[in-house]
């Protein structure tokens, strides 16, 4: 009798523990396929413990009947964000070109005006020069028709006048006399005779001994040229 039990009580023992392994077993081949989540295990859990579980949500929340796109709607949809897309890329294509062609008129209007700025500042120098040379001109024959001593006494008193950056008495005092015939200047010449007109002769003298404005203009030009070949 008491072996009938021992035999029951280790039949018992190992259903138990078969039982055990087949829950283990099948519960992680559930786990490795998905389909025992953490979520359904906590449900497991709750329900164990008597907890309810959240009410699923009513049918009436859901919008099954909700008209779903079908494949042409999406595919148009889909078309259409294409097209436009393209639209912005030919537009912002179209605004780059009309930028480039407003940026090149520009240039050549800028080169134009910088042109026809050059050619006026020569033209107005010109005219400056002329009008310059015009003046001097005048003041010679002027001073050649009057009398030395006189023409002496106005060539003096342009000298006492103060040097400007538009104007430099010496300067035109020189041009004049350098152009002047001969004899004219060397009657005017003769009638410096006091200390301060002897010196203001002997400055005369000394610039047209140094070339005067011709040699600047001379040195003016080399220092250019040789710029130009020495960038």
């Amino acid at each position: 009798m008491k072996a009938a039990f021992r035999w029951l009580g280790a039949l018992f023992v190992a259903f138990s523990i078969g039982t055990v392994i087949s829950l283990a077993v099948i519960g992680a081949m559930l786990a490795w396929k998905g389909v025992l989540t953490d979520e359904r295990l906590l449900t497991m859990l709750a329900a164990l413990q008597g907890i309810k579980p959240a009410p699923p949500p009513s049918l009436s929340a859901l919008d099954v009947d909700g008209e779903q796109p079908s494949f042409d709607q999406i595919l148009h949809a889909r078309t259409r964000a294409s097209l436009d897309l393209d639209l912005r890329e030919n537009a912002i294509d179209k605004a780059l070109g009309d930028l480039r062609t407003l940026e090149s008129a520009l240039k050549s209007e800028s080169l134009r005006l910088d042109s026809w700025k050059k050619s006026f500042d020569e033209r107005l120098a010109s005219l400056q020069t002329a009008a310059t040379e015009a003046a001097l001109l005048e003041v010679q024959r002027t001073l050649e028709a009057i009398e030395p001593k006189q023409a002496k006494e106005q060539i003096m008193k342009t000298l006492s006048e103060p040097k400007t950056p538009g104007d430099d008495p010496m300067e035109d005092m020189v041009r004049i006399l350098k152009a002047m015939p001969l004899d004219k200047r060397r009657k005017i010449l003769a009638q410096f005779k006091l200390p301060e007109e002897i010196e203001k002769l002997s400055e005369i003298l000394r610039v047209i001994r140094l070339g005067g404005t011709d040699a600047d203009l001379l040195r003016d030009t080399r220092g250019q040229l040789q710029q130009q070949a020495n960038p």
